[in-house]
């Protein structure tokens, strides 16, 4: 046991030096100080180019929407409409960390408990391990694509593994992207400027010469955008049906960013002020969504007409599109340049969902986990090594079924999203004790009962509910609906159980009324606002003191 202890003490994080808080409260998840808050609104417009938008995820929108039976046109209406709404959803979401510099994991206390949130955070580390799985995947795609433009002889390395669902090129990219990546993870979030301008000094230029390219080849956009049918083979919606699926297509743009929406103070953590936040995510989050959805689905529509040789196949991604721009050209000198600058430029937006989006959220909520052992580099690199054991290649080349339940787990995050907005808006007001937040014991008002506040798991499951149906029919049957109703309901999964969870959970509090909810801290005890700085947080003045004066009888939990 001796021997077991001393290992722990070796593995505890070290350098957290302000004794007058909890050493089980490290740098990573205790309020920001000024000194770290280096987001301005550029930063932010940079992050969502990044993050939201011009990456493989956000160039293959279309695919599920014209999946639905929605023309282009249709399906691009969606986009802008849901698109606009997520931008609201950010900001709103990202207020609480823009104001109180404080990640998502830290937030959930307040409504769920110093417990209770561990019911979130590990849900949100089991998302985190899939995508960030799915997404070094992806940019080992685009390396599978890069070094076959550099030496097309790299092709034939493709004896298949894992019962055909991946070759042994696959797995040689996934490791080189995996080795390049890991550098990336020594940069802390507070100096991801320069990185974030490079992606988009890259992958955006890209973007739009494929455009350029495309449309200027085949002449026009292409067969898709003119008859959706005759190349997908799905029957265009109509009437009721159509405008059901149009509400679907709406709550699918949100649904399937839910999980980013719901962590979004993760980033406005960072902000140098609360409102450096809102005019780039009100702006970016939508028009960057709807521009390179748009240049997707084209470019998709164009290569349709352009390869004939893909038998009606769609490229919605875009390292198969290039692969087959390369072989349509016979591996000619200038196809294979071109194919290796965009496959390039993909590849460094794929650095950026997987240590900004999902390694930062995953590496802040193990902190706020286990902050004993995690740092927020800690925690990505066990995702770098769990991404291995995930083996993202079963789960998109295989597991379908598996793949459709996670498509649908904002039937999951909307309530959760409810809960936080309940709490912090409408009944905190916008107020929190930051202190409290890391007493893990009675004395915090975020204790509730043992530690867990029952009003949001009722609000949550409240929410959840009457989802559930429909989504087992969805996971079941897939788009053949033999319930109806439920299935109706289910297409507005999101906003169905945001709503009502923030209902729940505001008439629970009128039977139940939670205690203190316009409690703040007299001082600012985390110099989160700096040593000679002076900040209204309740209508009054509260004075600040420099870091480690600390609060009289503060001492935190071992437990936390």
């Amino acid at each position: 046991m001796a021997a077991f202890g001393s290992i722990l003490k070796r593995l505890e994080v070290k350098g957290n030096n302000d004794e007058s808080f909890a050493k089980h409260v490290n740098l990573d998840i205790r309020p920001l100080e000024p000194h770290r808050r280096t987001y301005g609104p550029w930063q932010f417009v940079t992050l969502w180019v990044i993050t939201g938008s011009f990456n493989i995820g956000g160039w293959t929108t279309g695919s599920s929407l014209i999946a639905l039976g929605l023309n282009v046109w249709q399906a691009m209406l969606t986009v802008i409409i849901g698109n606009v709404i997520v931008g609201f959803l950010c900001v709103a979401s990202g207020a609480p960390g823009a104001k109180w510099h404080i990640g998502f994991p830290i937030i959930q206390r307040c409504s769920w408990g110093t417990r209770g949130f561990i019911f979130i955070v590990i849900q949100r580390i089991f998302l985190a391990c899939i995508w960030f799985s799915t997404q070094v995947y992806w940019g080992g795609q685009c390396v599978r694509v890069f070094l076959t433009a550099i030496w097309p002889s790299f092709a034939k390395v493709d004896t298949p593994l894992a019962n055909g669902t991946m070759t042994t090129g696959d797995f040689a990219s996934f490791i080189i992207f995996t080795i390049l990546y890991l550098p990336l993870v020594w940069i802390k979030p507070e100096k991801y400027k320069i990185p974030f301008l490079i992606s988009c000094s890259v992958v955006i230029p890209t973007i739009f010469v494929s455009l350029i390219w495309f449309t200027a080849t085949a002449k026009g956009a292409g067969t898709l955008v003119h008859d959706v049918s005759g190349l997908t083979g799905i029957t265009q919606a109509k009437g009721s049906h159509l405008g059901w699926m149009m509400t679907l297509g709406i709550c699918t743009n949100i649904s399937s960013i839910s999980v980013h929406i719901f962590v979004q103070s993760d980033y406005t953590r960072y902000a140098r002020k609360p409102k450096d936040q809102i005019l780039a995510q009100l702006v970016m989050v939508p028009m960057g969504t709807i521009v390179v959805a748009l240049i997707g689905i084209i470019c998709t529509s164009c290569a349709a007409q352009l390869f004939p040789e893909q038998q009606g196949t769609l490229l919605w991604a875009p390292y198969d599109l290039f692969s087959a721009l390369q072989q349509h050209y016979n591996n000619s000198s200038r196809s294979r340049a071109a194919v290796a600058f965009a496959s390039l430029s993909f590849l460094v937006a794929q650095f950026g969902m997987v240590v900004a989006n999902n390694g930062v959220s995953a590496g802040i909520d193990l902190s706020a986990l286990l902050p004993r052992f995690f740092t927020i580099r800690r925690g990505m690199l066990l995702m770098a090594a769990l991404a291995f054991i995930v083996q993202p290649w079963q789960l998109l080349n295989g597991a379908s079924k598996f793949l459709t339940v996670l498509g649908g787990y904002g039937v999951f995050l909307g309530p959760m999203t409810g809960v936080m907005f309940a709490d912090y808006f409408l009944l905190r007001r916008r107020l929190v004790k930051l202190t409290d937040l890391y007493e893990n014991n009675p004395r915090s008002i975020y204790w509730y009962w043992q530690g867990m506040n029952w009003r949001a798991l009722v609000a949550w499951a409240m929410g959840v509910w009457i989802n559930v149906p429909g989504f087992a029919e969805f996971v079941k049957y897939g788009a053949t609906k033999t319930l109806p109703g439920w299935s109706n309901l289910y297409d507005i999964s999101y906003p169905l159980g945001l709503l009502l969870s923030v209902s729940t959970y505001v008439v629970l509090n009128k039977v139940s009324p939670i205690a203190g909810l316009a409690e703040v801290d007299d001082l600012d005890y985390f110099g989160t606002f700096g040593p000679a700085e002076t900040r209204s947080l309740s209508g009054e003045e509260v004075e600040t003191v420099q870091v480690g004066e600390g609060r009289k009888g503060f001492s935190g939990d071992k437990d936390l």
